[in-house]
């Protein structure tokens, strides 16, 4: 029995100065340090795994932080971009709305400024039907195939008097015989011929106050006076009749008999009628447009 005992005890022996000393620990006591032992083991290879685990996930956290920052640096830069244009779209709205403003002026409309600019849009749409019935009541364009300018409106050497004085029309190259076409709707004034240097002679004479002169003409008439004509319609022949040194076309146009730079009226167009209201500013078109819109609401009634 003595010996079972010694066997199942486990001996630690302590030495130091003052000799050796023994301690004897059972078998489950042994047991416990093992676990212990073991628990200890597991804990640290337990904290070791951990720890790698959450450096895995800083790492996760520092490439999500950084993919946001990206992210964040994107969206600054598309929120300045958006702004920028927002800014940019805003300065051509302001454009937009100050040159139909100018537009809505220069025609005489009373457009509450108050409404969108969509509806202002609309309400101009209308007006520009009504820019159809302005050009074929007010002259515009060429009377005759474009040939180019062989005389400007305004003062000059006359070529044959030799001597200094306005030109109240403009001459346009031509070969006898080129037909010449009304530029809007009108009645004839005069045909035929003309003592004062202008040789065959056709006045139109259009509404609004609106006359036109075509002189030189060939002796041919194709007119007569009191006849009506429609714009585009053949009126005549250029030709070299009267005080003239080669064939050509004169041509004018006036406005209660005060004459106008008939280039003005040549160019214009439903594009370009904005700039036509600055270039002639010797006609009230406010008056003329305001008549022209009070006429065509009376028509739809």
């Amino acid at each position: 029995m003595k010996h079972k005992r010694l066997l199942n005890k486990f001996t630690i022996t302590i030495t130091d100065i003052n000799g050796s000393r023994h301690f004897y620990l059972s078998q489950i006591v042994k047991k416990i340090a093992l676990y212990v032992a073991s628990f200890i083991v597991f804990v640290l290879v337990a904290s070791v795994l951990y720890i790698k685990y959450l450096d895995n996930k800083v790492d996760e956290l520092t490439k999500k932080e950084e993919e946001l920052l990206q992210r964040s640096k994107e969206l600054v830069s598309k929120n300045e971009n958006m702004q920028k244009s927002l800014s940019e779209k805003a300065e051509e709205y302001a454009s937009i709305e100050s040159k139909l403003a100018d537009f809505e002026e220069q025609l005489g409309l009373n457009v509450d400024r108050k409404l969108s600019l969509t509806e202002r849009m609309d309400k101009l749409n209308l007006t520009n039907e009504q820019q159809i019935g302005v050009l074929m009541q007010i002259p515009n364009g060429w009377p005759i195939k474009n040939a180019g300018v062989s005389g400007d409106y305004g003062w000059r050497q006359h070529p044959v008097l030799s001597r200094r004085e306005f030109h109240a029309g403009i001459d346009l190259r031509a070969t006898e015989g080129t037909p010449v076409y009304a530029p809007a709707n009108g009645v004839v004034e005069f045909s035929g011929w003309n003592n004062n240097g202008y040789g065959y002679t056709v006045v139109l004479l259009h509404n609004y106050g609106f006359k036109t002169v075509y002189a030189h003409l060939e002796r041919r008439q194709v007119v007569q006076a009191g006849q009506f004509v429609k714009k585009g319609q053949h009126i005549a022949y250029s030709g070299n009749t009267g005080m003239s040194t080669g064939p050509h076309l004169h041509y004018e146009v006036r406005f209660i008999n005060k004459t106008l730079e008939p280039l003005y009226f040549m160019n214009l167009t439903r594009a370009n009628m904005d700039k036509f209201f600055k270039q002639e500013r010797r006609i009230p078109w406010q008056s003329l447009i305001n008549l022209m819109s009070t006429q065509a609401s009376q028509k739809q009634r």
